[in-house]
């Protein structure tokens, strides 16, 4: 399994879907300062967070995640390495369960990355409240906003990697499903949406106005891995579609 982890780490290297996810963060944290620079008042570093928070939740980490996820899970079926996996005793399952493991450490990476762009930009634009320990904050804030939209989208991922070129219905389908969050979150629904589900767990504050239920969005989240593991489990072993497809080639023949 580190091998699997190691290689595919080293493909990504390869692949320019990547500069997507770098391009979508840091457009998540300009259109926050720039959202924060157009109203009233003095812009706190602690208020600009909050607004990278609420972009990278519903609009950039859902979608980049399922696009960057699915596609490296769909080279195996453009470059047909997926074919010539029978001389190669690694089972689909385990292969899959690599790829989604890498798709989590590189949402780690990108929630850095996050915190990277919202801490120089916050240089730039915040000039009040900017104290180590709301940096520090910031930090785990969005790295763990990152892994919760991790665990929220993990089950698009998996369902949508069946088929070759799945992943483009399932990137849409994360895009909107991070989109309606802006419509949950805040509300009584909050703590119960995956994708909202992470705010209180990383202590969000927003306006100030936001009760969370710590154990809901626990729960929840749990469900989505418990979900997730099922949907791995279930997979079809590539060597059972080999042999079916084999089995109704004999059956064609005779």
């Amino acid at each position: 399994m580190i091998n699997i982890i190691i290689t595919e780490l080293q493909k990504l290297k390869r692949y320019s879907v990547r500069w997507i996810g770098i391009v979508a963060v840091a457009f998540s944290a300009l259109l926050a300062a720039f959202q924060q620079t157009g109203g009233n008042g003095t812009l706190t570093y602690e208020s600009y967070t909050n607004s990278v928070i609420w972009n990278n939740f519903s609009l950039a980490f859902p979608f980049m995640i399922v696009l960057i996820g699915g596609y490296i899970i769909n080279r195996e079926y453009v470059d047909h390495t997926l074919k010539n996996m029978l001389t190669v005793p690694i089972p689909f399952r385990k292969l899959l369960t690599g790829k989604v493991i890498v798709v989590g450490i590189v949402t780690v990476l990108y929630g850095l990355f996050s915190f990277l762009c919202t801490f120089v930009l916050g240089m730039l634009f915040c000039h009040e409240n900017m104290l180590p320990a709301l940096v520090v904050k910031s930090l785990f804030q969005l790295v763990g906003l990152g892994l919760c939209c991790y665990l929220a989208v993990l089950p698009i991922i998996i369902f949508f990697s069946r088929k070759q070129n799945g992943y483009l219905a399932g990137t849409g389908l994360a895009f909107v499903y991070g989109f309606c969050g802006i419509f949950i979150a805040g509300r009584a629904l909050t703590d119960y949406y995956p994708i909202t589900a992470g705010l209180g767990i990383i202590k969000f504050t927003g306006d100030g106005s936001h009760n969370f239920n710590l154990s809901a969005e626990i729960g929840i989240l749990l469900l989505m891995t418990a979900l997730s593991v099922a949907m791995l489990l279930c997979t079809k072993g590539y060597k059972d579609g080999v042999a079916t497809s084999k089995n109704k080639g004999k059956k064609q023949a005779a």
